[in-house]
């Protein structure tokens, strides 16, 4: 009913003087609206029932005992009541309830070289994912940015020497999120992990781990990322070499752009930090872990395979994995250093580590080699490949030659001779300074006689009177 009926209604009952029944005749309308008018009062209609009017209750409820509950959970929870309805109708109803709630933070502040805070972000990329440790310093907010290939513990720690290398100094303290190279364990009591810390102990650094759920607390390094992303979304990068040649020239320009807050470049302000001095000795970044040998003489790891010498084949080992290299130790011995992969089910092959296998099965020598000797590199392939028939022999000779050149310096020489268009093996010889007499004859002393020389040790009573 309008405001204009309303009016009508107190006018011919207040100033006309109309009975109700009167009104209602002349009005058309019903005497107990005609009634609830004059009293003052309105028709409120009984709200209409929904799917959620019988679990209106319990929800409150829940709500009460578990402020932070997800609609997802609510939902849950309702389906074992019986509830029919979606779960967007759940998302909606509970809307009410899960209203967030404004925060407010403390403004942290820091000294000179008290803090830096550390950190990783994710790219995906055409070329595949890489991975960003990111720091800064809190009070100069001068930053270092490098991609790596992996997130892995061996990487975390290279990208703390390389910051500190490259900004000349230590800060007392290092703050981090909840990162398992940082903290195993939160409960019953903060648990760190004991090879960071043998690492922040050489460094002199103190470790400050993020309470959950705490973004603030590292806000600094939480709006470099958020620019690196922005950086990396407007640039084309072909390669991680690329993409870290050009984060460099990103760093180092902001580094020298002046800070909207300190009023001040970065790059100025570092000259106030108070830092640590390197140590004199570098820290080794690795990650050790366990393998075993297989009887074809590979260890695996990370999905790819790398060779062994065969002789240790069936033995288990240690994997040291370094950044860019890895070793395999048996028994506290280093016996294999190889270049590290990055790949998925690829797998390295060195032929001299089946020297030892090939005295043992003589028929299937040749043969072997070659197969070996094609799948090393790609440039040993392709020099193969032009010999057609006497690739076999060809093989065998490549073979023979790396038994007095290291693995890399052949491998140069092939690419030289490829690029030259002479796969010829006396032409590697050429460049290798290497005769057939060298290849064939071991090597000796001028003076046969040094071979009869014997030592006798000293006796340690020897020792005792130097005291």
């Amino acid at each position: 009913m309008n405001e204009n009926i309303e009016s009508e209604i107190k006018y011919l009952y207040e100033i006309e003087g109309l009975s109700r029944r009167q009104i209602s005749q002349k009005l058309k309308v019903c005497r107990n609206r005609i009634s609830r008018i004059i009293k003052g009062t309105k028709m409120v209609s009984p709200p209409k029932p929904t799917m959620f009017s019988e679990y209106e209750r319990i929800i409150q409820e829940w709500y009460k005992e578990y402020p932070f509950l997800q609609a997802k959970q609510v939902y849950e929870k309702l389906k074992g009541y019986g509830f029919k309805g979606s779960y967007v109708s759940v998302c909606l109803y509970t809307l009410k309830y899960r209203q967030k709630k404004c925060k407010a933070y403390h403004e942290l502040e820091f000294l000179p070289g008290e803090e830096a805070q550390v950190d990783w972000m994710e790219a995906r990329l055409p070329f595949g994912i890489v991975y960003g440790f990111v720091y800064i310093h809190s009070y100069s907010r001068y930053v270092h940015v490098k991609f790596y290939p992996a997130h892995s513990f061996e990487f975390f720690l290279e990208g703390h020497i390389s910051a500190f290398k490259a900004i000349g100094g230590i800060p007392q303290r290092c703050r981090y999120d909840n990162l398992k190279s940082v903290v195993i364990s939160r409960k019953p009591v903060l648990k760190y992990n004991a090879q960071f810390l043998d690492f922040a102990r050489h460094y002199g650094f103190s470790i400050y781990a993020c309470n959950p759920y705490r973004p603030n607390e590292k806000g600094r390094v939480e709006r470099v990322i958020r620019d690196i992303r922005n950086f990396i979304k407007v640039n084309t990068f072909e390669n991680i070499n690329d993409l870290n040649n050009k984060i460099s020239l990103w760093q180092n320009a902001r580094n020298n752009k002046i800070h909207s807050i300190t009023e001040k470049a970065p790059a100025e302000m570092l000259k106030e930090e108070k830092l640590k001095p390197l140590p004199a000795i570098q820290y080794s970044a690795y990650k050790v872990s366990p393998g075993s040998i297989s009887t074809t003489g590979f260890i695996e790891f990370e999905t790819n395979k790398y060779s062994v010498p065969s002789e240790y084949c069936g033995m288990h080992c240690e994997i040291l994995a370094y950044s860019d290299y890895l070793e395999v130790v048996v028994k506290g011995k280093k016996i294999v250093h190889h270049k590290r992969i990055f790949g998925k089910k690829q797998k390295v092959e060195n032929p001299k580590h089946r020297g030892r296998l090939f005295s043992i099965t003589p028929a299937f020598k040749h043969q072997r080699i070659y197969q070996v000797m094609k799948n090393m590199d790609s440039s040993i392939y392709r020099f193969l490949e032009i010999q057609g028939e006497d690739a076999i022999n060809v093989a065998y000779e490549l073979f023979k030659i790396l038994k007095n050149v290291s693995k890399d310096m052949l491998l140069s020489a092939v690419r030289e001779a490829n690029n030259h268009g002479i796969v010829k093996i006396s032409y590697l010889k050429t460049i290798l300074h290497i005769t057939d007499k060298q290849l064939d004859t071991p090597i000796y002393p001028r003076n046969t006689k040094l071979l009869e020389i014997n030592y006798e040790g000293r006796n340690l009573e020897e020792y005792d009177k130097l005291i």
